[in-house]
């Protein structure tokens, strides 16, 4: 064998043993991809089985969920509207109560009236009696001529004293009914020096909380101090004006207000001192 030829032969030689490697490392990077879609333990089959299982049970719970939102907003809004109904009730209580009030203290001027025009009519009546008997002692020498006279002159005197009595009488029967309204009053809760104009009573409270971006506070002063609706209440820090507010909601011992911009001199704070304005 010539030189060429063992060159050719240990090439060929060397290219078997580089293409049985180059096979091997092949064969042995090879990964079955059937298997590994399809093996029951963890194939990607199984884990998108159990992945669409975690779906459809998070898809439950949600509409479960939202079905339970739905009826717990459904009984807020039952519960609003019979906290509604009970405040207009007690809304329309108080208003007949104030309108029995104004028509109990018409009723009281008018018989204070009549009680004083009778007081004046039982002065002048015994200031009569009083120059009747002067009258009668000036002229006891003429008793005779004047005897008819004197009879009558009692008459009308035991007329008068029989008036003032029945006077007597009726202003104690006033004195009682005017003590039974003051206790019907102070029964119903109704404070009499209450303004009956609108207007808001004297009282300061301080601020509790400042909404800023819907321009509301809350204070510490409500229905049960007389604010209504409308009112008006001044805001001042240290003495110094600050601002004004209007009231737009009221509750027992509280209010929400409202910020009026126009009347602002600074920031609203809380801890401030509100004042109702007239």
């Amino acid at each position: 064998m010539t030189l060429l030829g063992k060159f050719l032969a240990t090439f060929i030689f060397i290219l078997s043993v580089a293409f049985m490697v180059l096979s091997l490392a092949v064969n042995a990077s090879h990964r079955n991809w059937r298997d590994a879609v399809l093996d029951p333990s963890t194939g990607l089959k199984k884990q998108i089985e159990v992945i669409s299982r975690t779906n459809q049970q998070l898809t439950d719970d949600r509409q479960r969920t939202e079905a339970a939102l739905g009826r717990e907003q459904a009984a807020r809004r039952t519960a609003l509207a019979a906290l509604q109904t009970q405040l207009d009730q007690m809304e329309q209580v108080l208003r007949t109560s104030e309108a029995t009030v104004q028509q109990l203290e018409a009723k009281s001027t008018e018989l204070a009236q009549t009680d004083r025009s009778r007081a004046e009519e039982l002065q002048r009546l015994t200031e009569e009696t009083r120059k009747l008997r002067d009258q009668i002692r000036t002229e006891q020498e003429d008793r005779d001529s004047l005897f008819a006279e004197t009879l009558k002159m009692t008459d009308q005197m035991n007329l008068l004293r029989g008036s003032l009595q029945g006077q007597i009488e009726r202003n104690e029967q006033l004195a009682a009914q005017l003590g039974r309204y003051r206790e019907v009053v102070e029964m119903k809760g109704i404070d009499v020096n209450e303004p009956l104009d609108g207007a808001p009573p004297d009282r300061n409270g301080t601020v509790l909380v400042v909404n800023r971006p819907l321009d509301m506070v809350e204070v510490s002063i409500g229905y049960d101090d007389g604010l209504r609706d409308g009112h008006m209440l001044d805001v001042t820090r240290s003495g110094r004006f600050v601002g004004r507010l209007r009231i737009r909601k009221t509750e027992p011992n509280r209010s929400v207000a409202e910020i009026l911009k126009d009347y602002n001199q600074s920031p609203i704070q809380e801890g401030d001192r509100v004042d109702t304005t007239f």
